[in-house]
């Protein structure tokens, strides 16, 4: 009976199983023939397992290196071969596969980009110096990081090395001349500010002695003009009391200025010999005349007359200093 009744279970399993199967195929087979039918709806399927491959193959703890060489220009428009190498990781595996095509074509291309303008800052000086390295590099990775942060490429940049900065060798010559241009111009230019530290001084304390020299001057000559006006205007109240009188001393005061200024030879024709007085600044033998001939003894005699002249000036007393009775004596004797 047992066994009857297992038998029995059987049979209605395969039964069961049975009516299954044809159910089962047949939607094995519509869905493979809606699948053979409708090719465009195979891409999410596609999409789906392209998805899950790539986020499966990248590594988010690799550090990755991108690198680049290329001529750039500095800032005192020099040629300069720059050699760098950029150092990245992943972020965020999504954003890197579906963000960017390629990542590190991107991050070649904008790093390359960042370092030719920082590099177009600075003078050539300054970058083949090997303390300076280090800051530019830091700068190019800040300047990098910012627009692949814009894109959304899910890199993070970890590092940028600088691993030369040359002059090609076909600009080499010139550049000497250029550094060496640059020196010199340096070098005058401080020349220059020192000479005019050391002359601007010695200019202004002429200038301002310059000014009181004339400003001195200027009360010099406008005091001595008014002392002539005054005198003048003396002088014209005295002419006009006595005319005469005026006119002579006006008369032996200009002869005694002359006469002060001219070298004089005194001559005493009196008597037979004469006696020279040469001048203190001259040799006596330069200023005594020649004897003999009749051209010497002419000039001898009219040397004589003219020292006898100038005695008589000089000894008859002026008309202002003479007193009341000469004047009265030399008032009879003309009449």
């Amino acid at each position: 009976m047992a066994w009857n009744q297992s038998s029995d279970d059987q049979d209605a399993a395969t039964r069961r199983g049975a009516a299954r199967t044809p159910k089962l195929g047949g939607r094995l087979r519509r869905w493979r023939q809606r699948w053979s039918a409708n090719p465009g709806a195979r891409g999410p399927f596609y999409a789906a397992a392209a998805a899950v491959l790539p986020l499966s193959n990248v590594n988010l703890d690799r550090i990755n290196s991108a690198d680049f060489q290329s001529r750039m220009f500095t800032a005192d428009a020099v040629l300069v071969n720059v050699t760098a190498s950029i150092h990245y990781q992943y972020a965020d595996a999504r954003a890197a596969l579906f963000a960017v095509r390629d990542s590190e074509a991107v991050v070649r291309a904008l790093g390359e980009a960042a370092a030719r303008e920082l590099v177009g800052q600075r003078r050539i000086a300054e970058l083949l110096g090997g303390a300076a390295r280090t800051p530019l590099a830091n700068a190019v990775r800040a300047s990098l990081q910012q627009p692949l942060a814009a894109l959304g490429a899910g890199v993070r940049v970890v590092a940028v090395d600088l691993t030369d900065v040359q002059v090609p060798e076909a600009v080499l010559p010139s550049q000497r001349d250029l550094v060496q241009a640059g020196e010199e111009r340096d070098k005058t230019a401080r020349e220059a500010q020192g000479y005019a530290a050391e002359v601007l001084p010695a200019a202004q304390a002429t200038a301002q002695r310059q000014r009181l020299d004339a400003e001195g001057y200027k009360l010099q000559t406008i005091g001595a003009a008014e002392g002539d006006a005054a005198r003048f205007d003396q002088l014209v109240v005295a002419y006009a009391r006595a005319p005469e009188v005026t006119r002579t001393r006006m008369y032996i005061e200009t002869i005694e200025t002359i006469l002060a200024r001219s070298r004089k030879i005194i001559i005493d024709g009196k008597g037979g010999n004469t006696f020279v007085l040469p001048p203190l600044d001259k040799p006596a033998d330069a200023a005594v005349p020649r004897a003999g001939g009749s051209a010497g003894g002419a000039g001898a005699a009219a040397g004589r007359a003219a020292a006898s002249a100038s005695a008589a000036a000089a000894a008859a007393p002026s008309p202002e200093l003479a007193s009341p009775d000469e004047r009265s004596r030399e008032r009879g004797e003309r009449r």
